[in-house]
């Protein structure tokens, strides 16, 4: 009995060891449950306070860097940030620059939320943004730079491969016309431009060209000459490359009709990722590039949304970004480059790189830019007197039919955005005018009968038949149409009377070239300019009276006796008058 109870006093502590065990596990499990449904509680609060109250920032982004912000923008929300207690969430819209910089100078469409950040692509937005009375106070740069992308002049690489001066190295000028130092007109390339308006790409490039053009006569007259020949995509960000892909080479003509344009290294790893078959050829100007670069701008007036935006300024200076920047195909704000192949043809080192426009010669290069892109408004005075059946050459075919060939070609150079007319001298029509009215001035796309205006104007220009015996009233019909422009002048376009003549007069009824000289020196007003441009065939004219004419304008007159270029002649004197006087040097 007594050794029976000695053995269960001898277990008791041990049973009770084991219940208080079980006493404390179960403790243990009750707390760490509890604390671990307090965290998920804590959480769940503070993802609904995330979602309910959180602290916005509206990021306005460039549309080619969209995608990237975008991405940070999901990433940096994901981490859940809090300013002063507060949940952080960022909300990223693609804008183009110029509407932010109009929102942030209170000009822009009040039902959008104000921008809090801002990724333009170039810091130029940001200088002129803080110019406005209301942008000063809130444009703060706080150093960062996203990303960067080099300028690249690109062409499909079939018709690059077919087009000798697109070689190993390519100047600025491989996108200027041959008159002004571009390659051969015989390669038939179209230019196709980003517009400088709505794009830094275009700007930056147009800001190079004009200062390789250089000042003086000549070289306004190139830069207006690229100005009427290029094509002019008016997209944000630049020409949209997709259409390069389809371009093939007609057959036996080489390189016609070639495409070539300005383009980012980001936009040629794009198309090119996305065209596997069909890359790209490209080279960095020679000279030196230009680049885009993508600065963290911060906009916003509340000082915790400020404090919210400065939290995701550090997410775009961090080393995550600069990788994800570079997967992208830009460059990271240190100007490095990813690992791109080959066969793009860039380099992850970068090209030499040009100083950037300072913001005095982007504005100057815009006001040149608006003068000459608005196009021009001209009626055209064709001679078909009885001079114009002389001989242009001994031997040779009549002047009549060199103006008509040349008046033809040079007519159909001019863009879609030129408005213009055709007059007829002497009248074949109604007595007592001078002239006849073949095409009244108007838009040459636009129908005028079962043509289009561009159509009946080269139609009349090659068809036109001299008059024998038949003087011409030059003057008197110059006048006419002189007065006629100026009553109908529209002051965003150049507005000029072209004449094309021999320059006789011998009309014994008709005024004097003294005397219009004199009605054109009390008629030409500087704040309503219409200049005179004539060009005069054969040696039988008064060239120094079209001068003096001209001159009295602002415009031009020239002789032709060499007739194998009249077209280009006739295009190039008419971009020179768009030029002058008011394009800067």
């Amino acid at each position: 009995m007594n050794a029976g109870r000695s053995r269960r006093d001898r277990y008791r502590p041990a049973r009770r060891r084991r219940t208080r065990t079980a006493a404390l596990t179960g403790l243990a499990a009750v707390i760490a449950a509890t604390f671990l449904l307090a965290l998920g509680a804590r959480a769940v609060i503070a993802r609904t306070d995330c979602a309910s109250h959180p602290v916005v920032v509206n990021v306005a982004t460039a549309g080619e860097i969209a995608p990237v912000v975008r991405h940070l923008g999901q990433y940096f929300n994901g981490l859940h940030p809090h300013v002063s207690g507060q949940c952080v969430r960022v909300a990223v819209k693609a804008e183009p620059p110029g509407a932010v910089v109009a929102q942030l100078a209170g000009k822009g469409a009040r039902h959008r939320p104000l921008a809090d950040a801002w990724v333009p692509d170039s810091p130029l937005w940001a200088t002129l943004a803080s110019r406005s009375a209301t942008g000063i106070d809130r444009v703060r740069l706080p150093g960062i730079t996203l990303a960067r992308t080099a300028l690249v002049i690109a062409m499909p690489r079939l018709a690059a491969a077919q087009a000798p001066a697109f070689g190993s190295s390519v100047s600025w000028k491989f996108l200027l016309p041959q008159s002004a130092g571009g390659p051969s007109s015989a390669l038939g390339l179209h230019v196709e431009f980003p517009d400088p308006m709505s794009s830094v790409t275009g700007l930056v490039a147009l800001t190079e060209l004009q200062r390789l053009c250089g000042g003086g006569p000549a070289a306004r007259a190139g830069l207006a000459s690229f100005a009427v020949t290029a094509q002019v995509e008016p997209v944000p960000g630049g020409v949209p490359l997709t259409p390069l892909a389809a371009w093939a080479p007609p057959s036996g003509t080489g390189a016609a009709s070639a495409p070539v344009t300005i383009a980012t290294e980001q936009a040629v790893i794009q198309f090119d990722r996305a065209h596997p078959r069909q890359p790209l050829a490209v080279r960095y100007p020679a000279e030196g590039s230009q680049e885009l670069s993508y600065p963290y701008v911060l906009t916003a007036t509340s000082p915790l949304t400020l404090a919210a935006a400065r939290r995701f300024g550090d997410v775009l200076r961090s080393a995550y970004a600069a990788s994800y920047v570079r997967y992208a195909g830009f460059r990271s704000g240190d100007g490095r480059g990813g690992h791109w192949p080959a066969w793009f043809g860039l380099t992850g080192s970068g090209p030499r790189l040009l100083p950037p426009p300072t913001p005095a010669q982007a504005a100057a290069t815009i006001r040149t830019w608006q003068r000459l892109s608005l196009g021009s408004r001209d009626l055209t005075l064709i001679d078909i007197s009885s001079a114009m059946a002389e001989r242009a050459t001994p031997g040779g075919p009549q002047l009549e039919h060199v103006l008509g060939q040349g008046a033809g070609s040079g007519l159909a150079l001019f863009p879609d955005s030129t408005q213009m007319g055709l007059w007829t001298f002497p009248s074949q029509i109604v007595d007592g005018l001078s002239y006849t009215e073949v095409v009244p001035v108007g838009p040459l796309p636009d129908p005028v009968g079962k043509l289009t205006r561009r159509q009946q104007i080269e139609r009349a220009a090659q068809t036109g038949v001299a008059m024998p015996r038949t003087p011409a009233p030059l003057y008197g019909t110059i006048l006419t149409a002189y007065r006629q422009m100026l009553a109908t002048y529209q002051p965003r376009r150049t507005n000029a009377v072209v004449v094309l003549t021999a320059g006789v007069d011998r009309d014994p009824g008709d005024i004097s070239a003294a005397t219009l000289v004199r009605d054109l020196q009390v008629l030409y007003d500087p704040r309503r300019p219409v200049k005179i441009v004539a060009i005069m065939l054969g040696r039988a004219g008064d060239l120094d009276a079209l001068r003096r004419i001209a001159a009295t304008t602002s415009g031009q007159a020239i002789g032709i006796t060499r007739y194998s270029q009249l077209g280009q002649v006739i295009y190039q004197a008419m971009a020179h008058a768009l030029c002058q006087p008011s394009c800067p040097g």
